[in-house]
């Protein structure tokens, strides 16, 4: 075997090494941008339910607060 045909056979493996390297590196890509879109839809539900639940315990909280100044007033008026 010539040392042009070992060359030849080592780029060719080299080749196929990079481009076997490749189409695992594009399905592991692949792979966790389809788990990175399912995750994201999830904690953006998440996110959506803390913020509702925040926005009701202030509102909670402040129906409350009013309701002790109002008692105040009108025990302060007779």
């Amino acid at each position: 075997m010539t040392l042009a045909q070992t060359i030849h056979k080592t780029k060719r493996v080299n080749n196929y090494d990079f481009w076997k390297l490749s189409k695992q590196g594009t399905a592991l890509i692949a792979r966790l941008w389809g788990h990175t879109k399912a995750y994201t839809t999830v904690f953006g539900i998440m996110l959506l339910t803390f913020a509702s639940l925040g926005f009701l315990y202030i509102h909670w909280s402040g129906r409350r607060i009013t309701q002790v100044f109002k008692h105040h007033a009108i025990v302060e008026q007779e």
